[in-house]
């Protein structure tokens, strides 16, 4: 007995019931029409449940869960090639996300065979997306249930909860991954299908710049990708493929498209810095620190007079935490009560950002208080902007991204903000910090800016004759030019290395040859590296390779060659302060960037961005500082970049070491930057490799 034929039976023994509009479930799980009794186990004495849909006001699925195959499970992810052979219709897909179903259609040309649905590149839900205008055969336009996924020729991830038997419902998620060109497919066979009580796929077509962007919408029912606004035309390739067969043919149809004009964002910065400028250059951007240093025992009173009314930034730096409270106000006098102010006041229990008028925002969240004393500085910053009436609450790097509170006044206090010039500084609570907190001179600094935070920086460094003004408009990318000096000198030491030479013009493919083979220089390399930082783990591994001589200029030598075999990964990480250049010379990295290293960190959501090959990112004391890089294609080459570090003019203590946490989540490491070889040693070592073990 089909799963139909018994709601149907039981819908004609109870009034009330229409068959069309109920759905029966069975230990949680929904049962479909189609579908047998014997197979969801259905026995004598089994209780399922009859629901009717038009009394639920919610997805069905998200309230008994969807069964679908476990994404989580990499072992059942398969890489096929495209077919020789043209396939029948129903199994033909395109470039992003494809779903899999059985056509249940008795009179449809796919009857029971399993369909390809091609969704392209977007965000899909598949509780709440999968429905009859999307999840549907090919040929006859029927609703499919889908069982199972695919990619190619895109980026993905995805995050959701599953159920197993007898266990609570555990989330999971994953980074951005590559599909290549091949047909990236879960086998639904491997192992059991999962009840997923949440299940969201993203998919993006060239690369993960920004994960908060929406992913271009594909129509089911059409051959187009639509994104809006349109700005150009594209050819979108259509693969066929058939399981078990060898490389494709693939007819290549034309239909428009467009690509989404998203804007990289970056920040407005201060040309302020603690100082003496005369060794820098002029006509830089400057990212060292946001202001000039204020002391408020030095200058012997609490309050300060800024430079420019209604606009700036205050950053605290603390070596001993201590509650704080700044005010923001138009009036000389703290106590003033005609005045109106901007109040950021920071304890051990609480953080509150509130207006003479009005309270805002509040958080007893850990991360967004005052922050455990560890010995390290930690970084609080509040900007305000009366132009747009925004007031933003950070910690760590300052960037709208990292911004714990963020918000915007009401029209009618914008005359009121443009008026602030002043800063009134408490500490402890304490009006007496003057003579009662001396002791913590040394151990608090102020930083006043007069340039507020608007957008994030940008991450990549756009060669001169590549730079536009797009880029700059749009703040996607930073010319050379206006690098700070530091990272202008080691940009143009290493922008024209190559790792392929003529003299060994397969240098890459023998790095990959000798990663995979147990014979290998890599392969025995990174085994031995696998309990580097904390518990063993292999993946939390690479090669790190020098050139050049360790010099007292930097944290360890100046320029590293980092190799990072498929899925490899290095711990979250900052980098002592110093200046650096990264860049890919082969193959891709994700790179995700955090506002400060510290045990917590897991729980900040990073910023994301995919460092192709021959793309070059940047890092300055107060920037970029804290990061994780990953090679992110789990079937394809090694990711190889050089890592350039300097100490800048101003460091007066260079730190030697990398902190890091360590692969258990529950330690800060401290990392000596040592090499695993020389570069150009292990360039003889990968020559005899290919000579005695690759040749043949």
């Amino acid at each position: 007995m089909t799963i139909r034929q018994l709601k149907e039976d039981l819908c004609r023994r109870l009034r009330g019931y229409n068959a069309q509009t109920t759905c029966l479930t069975f230990d949680n799980e929904q049962l479909y029409d189609e579908d047998s009794i014997a197979d969801y186990g259905i026995k004598l004495g089994s209780v399922l449940g009859l629901i009717d849909l038009n009394s639920k006001h919610r997805n069905l699925q998200g309230f008994i869960g969807l069964k679908f195959v476990d994404i989580s499970n990499n072992d059942s992810l398969r890489r096929i090639e495209w077919a020789k052979t043209s396939p029948p219709q129903w199994r033909r897909a395109r470039h992003g996300l494809c779903l899999e179903g059985q056509c249940r259609n008795s009179v449809c040309a796919a009857f029971n065979h399993t369909v390809i649905m091609s969704m392209g590149f977007r965000r899909f839900d598949m509780l709440s997306d999968a429905d009859a205008t999307t999840t549907k055969c090919p040929m006859c336009k029927q609703f499919v249930r889908p069982v199972t996924c695919s990619f190619n020729n895109c980026w993905w991830r995805y995050k959701g909860r599953k159920c197993l038997e007898n266990q609570p419902p555990e989330p999971c998620e994953c980074d951005w991954k590559r599909a290549d060109d091949a047909y990236h497919r879960f086998d639904e066979n491997h192992d059991k299908n999962v009840t997923w009580l949440q299940l969201v796929l993203e998919v993006v077509k060239e690369s993960a710049l920004d994960v908060r962007e929406s992913s271009p919408e594909r129509s089911p029912d059409s051959d187009e990708v639509v994104l809006e606004p349109t700005e150009s035309v594209k050819s979108i390739e259509s693969k066929t493929w058939v399981p078990g067969t060898g490389l494709n043919t693939s007819a290549l149809t034309t239909s428009p498209s467009s690509r989404l004009a998203t804007a990289a964002i970056a920040v407005q910065r201060s040309n302020e810095v603690n100082g003496s400028l005369e060794e820098h250059k002029t006509g830089v951007d400057w990212f060292v620190r946001q202001g000039k240093l204020w002391c408020p025992w030095e200058s012997n009173t609490c309050t300060n007079k800024l430079t420019i009314q209604g606009q700036g930034i205050v950053e605290i730096m603390q070596r001993t935490s201590t509650p704080f409270e700044l005010k923001l106000s138009n009036k000389n006098d703290p106590h003033d009560p005609q005045a109106f102010s901007i109040i950021l006041s920071v304890n051990d229990n609480k953080v509150t950002l509130s207006t003479s008028t009005k309270e805002y925002c509040t958080s007893m969240e850990s991360l967004h208080k005052i922050q455990t004393d560890t010995g390290c500085w930690h970084r609080y910053w509040i900007s305000f902007y009366a132009a747009n009436r925004n007031i933003q609450y950070g910690i760590g790097e300052i960037r709208p991204s990292f911004s714990i509170f963020n918000i915007n006044l009401p029209e009618n206090e914008s005359r009121l903000m443009k008026e602030i010039c002043y800063l009134h500084v408490k500490l402890n609570g304490n009006e007496k910090m003057l003579t009662e907190s001396t002791k913590l001179k040394d151990q608090i600094h102020f930083y006043i800016a007069k340039t507020p935070v608007v957008y994030d920086h940008p991450l990549l460094v756009v060669p001169k004759d590549q730079y536009t003004l797009e880029h700059h408009v749009f703040n996607r990318g930073i010319p050379p030019s206006k690098l700070e000096k530091p990272c202008q000198d080691l940009y143009d030491t290493v922008i024209n290395f190559r790792l392929n030479t003529d003299d060994f013009p397969d240098l890459t493919s023998v790095i990959d040859k000798s990663i995979q083979n147990p014979k290998g220089w890599c392969h025995k390399k990174l085994i031995e590296k696998a309990n580097r930082f904390g518990k063993p783990n292999l993946k939390a591994t690479y090669l790190r390779l020098t050139a050049g001589e360790r010099a007292g200029n930097a944290p360890g030598h100046n320029f590293v060659i980092e190799i990072w075999p498929p899925g490899h990964f290095s711990p979250i990480h900052n980098h002592s302060n110093a200046y650096a250049i990264i860049r890919v010379l082969s193959g891709e990295t994700l790179a995700k960037l955090y506002p400060a290293l510290n045990l917590s960190i897991l729980q900040y959501k990073p910023i994301e961005q995919i460092l192709h090959e021959g793309s070059v990112t940047w890092m300055s004391p107060s920037l970029n500082q804290t990061h994780q890089l990953k090679n992110v294609d789990l079937y394809g080459k090694c990711c190889i970049t050089i890592q350039c570090y300097a100490y800048g003019p101003e460091d007066q203590q260079h730190y030697e070491f990398f902190d890091y946490i360590a692969n258990d989540e529950r330690s800060i490491g401290h990392f000596d930057p040592i090499p695993d070889m020389n570069f150009f040693d292990f360039i003889g070592i990968m020559r005899q490799e290919r000579q005695d073990i690759f040749s043949s």
